[in-house]
């Protein structure tokens, strides 16, 4: 009989994936230390709640943490085949929707055909005697039934036992507020890029130069940056993208829908315009520190000086705004809006009439009424 218990890590898609995290501990989670020094006090005085709700960006962490934390409870590390083959831990963590017949059988022919249920699983005894856990990874993808029936688990919790929903889309339709409410509640925001850049060095064995361009346009997502530093072109790609948004600025509408058309048609699975986004959502960051007087929070040192000069053209306010653009261009691809859609957008709003001028020109920007309040 075949099990769907565990889930499989990874792209699905014979790509090649980045190296698994080795969930031994909490000391290998990187960043998040208030939500790491909060979990490990209840590690040791064990006041560990029945239930966590995680969320935060996408690759930022959320499923790592309560992996890690699994693999001290469970002493995950001694078991053979390392965590993710110890018998007492339950890991949704793919990408299709997860249905009712994931959470409780619907009849007893249903789950020998499927395999255990997250309900069965936990009414069972430990198999190492320490307790049971059960991680879901973007739970945004629980059908509404699968979210109710998760609900009375929740409302029933069974000693020794562990459920950890992570997601990215707190707000989902099919993640009932009365299934929040159930759960003990951390939110993980971004990454220092100082420690991303570390990480992807000392781990992962990354060229220190590389490592830091991951780190800095990952918008503070570590998963992200490991994935995108598996690129040995990524400082060149980047480079490129950049030059493309400031070329913009020197140029008209038509040039600009030409570019968006470009990078939407070569775009596999969105990514190509998501790459773009994300450079220039992080260019646009550091334009925004350096327009309030704050270089140190900058984290691409190596665009330093076209940051200041754009910031120095556009001021908080006008840096702020595109910032927001590029942030929300981003959330919208990830909504699954058309890409062409998306990069005509961001850029006629970027520029427009209100264009920063070409770095090293002479033209101030007409800011807008709302750049200037």
């Amino acid at each position: 009989m075949a099990t769907r218990r565990k889930a499989q890590r990874g792209g699905g898609d014979g790509r090649p994936q980045p190296e698994a995290h080795p969930y031994r501990d909490l000391g290998d989670v990187i960043g998040h230390l208030p939500a790491v020094a909060s979990l490990r006090r209840q590690l040791l005085t064990r006041t560990l709640s029945h239930a966590y709700w995680i969320s935060g960006p996408p690759q930022v962490g959320k499923t790592t943490l309560a992996l890690s934390v699994a693999a001290e409870l469970l002493s995950g590390q001694d078991w053979p085949g390392g965590l993710l083959s110890h018998p007492d831990l339950w890991l949704e963590d793919g990408t299709a929707s997860i249905g009712i017949d994931r959470i409780r059988a619907q009849d007893s022919d249903l789950e020998a055909d499927q395999g255990p249920t997250l309900q069965h699983f936990l009414s069972l005894s430990a198999f190492a005697g320490t307790g049971k856990v059960a991680v879901i990874g973007n739970a945004e993808r629980l059908s509404l039934p699968a979210a109710n029936s998760l609900l009375r688990l929740l409302e029933e919790p069974r000693p020794n036992t562990v459920i950890w929903l992570c997601t990215s889309r707190p707000d989902s339709d099919h993640l009932p507020s009365t299934l929040r409410s159930r759960c003990q509640q951390l939110l993980l925001g971004p990454v220092e890029t100082e420690a991303i850049t570390e990480w992807l060095v000392s781990v992962h064995r990354l060229s220190p130069e590389r490592a830091r361009v991951a780190a800095a346009i990952c918008l503070g997502r570590p998963g992200l940056g490991l994935e995108m530093a598996a690129d040995p072109e990524l400082g060149r790609r980047a480079g490129e993208r950049l030059d493309q948004l400031l070329a913009c600025a020197d140029q008209g509408p038509g040039q600009w829908l030409e570019l968006s058309r470009k990078l939407a048609e070569r775009g596999t699975d969105r990514e190509v315009a998501r790459g773009a986004l994300r450079v220039w959502a992080s260019f646009l960051r550091d334009c925004c520190c350096l327009a309030i007087g704050a270089p140190s929070l900058a984290r691409w040192p190596d665009q330093a000086a076209r940051a200041a000069e754009w910031a120095g053209r556009l001021g908080p306010q006008g840096c702020s705004r595109r910032y927001d653009l590029a942030l929300d261009a981003l959330s919208r691809l990830d909504e699954m809006a058309t890409p062409r859609l998306v990069l005509d957008r961001f850029l006629l709003l970027t520029f427009g009439d209100e264009s920063p001028g070409p770095p090293g020109g002479d033209r101030q920007p007409a800011l807008s009424a709302s750049d200037q309040r």
